[in-house]
């Protein structure tokens, strides 16, 4: 079970991860970007994120799965800054979303190595 959450939980961020790289495109052009884009990215990056949670906390840390749950915890920390200031029409901070990309990419990249190293 434990295989599956991970496996899920990774496709889930994986997907979240390719949005988010369409919507860094808007941002780097300065274009607005469609809202479902802005909708569907964190639910899904949310979903993967509470599924590799339930598997650290059913089956315990592994030492490359933990590196990468961290990771991506404070990529859902800059995350949530940016839908603050999105919600208050406010402009995005460039170093807050090149970390938060930076963040989250290379915690889903602990995740796989995890996956595919066991």
């Amino acid at each position: 079970m434990d295989q599956g959450l991970m496996m899920v939980g990774a496709i889930l961020v994986g997907i979240a991860a390719a949005l988010g790289v369409a919507l860094w495109g808007f941002e780097v052009a300065r274009k607005d970007f469609p809202h479902i884009l802005g909708f569907v990215h964190p639910t899904l990056a949310m979903a993967g994120l509470l599924m590799l949670g339930a598997r650290f906390f059913i089956r315990g840390g592994a030492h490359w799965f933990d590196i990468g749950l961290v990771l991506l915890v404070g990529a859902a920390a800059g995350g949530l800054i940016l839908v603050v200031r999105g919600f208050r029409r406010r402009s995005m901070i460039r170093a807050v979303t090149v970390l938060h990309g930076l963040l989250g990419l290379s915690g889903l990249g602990f995740v796989i190595y995890q996956l595919t190293h066991r």
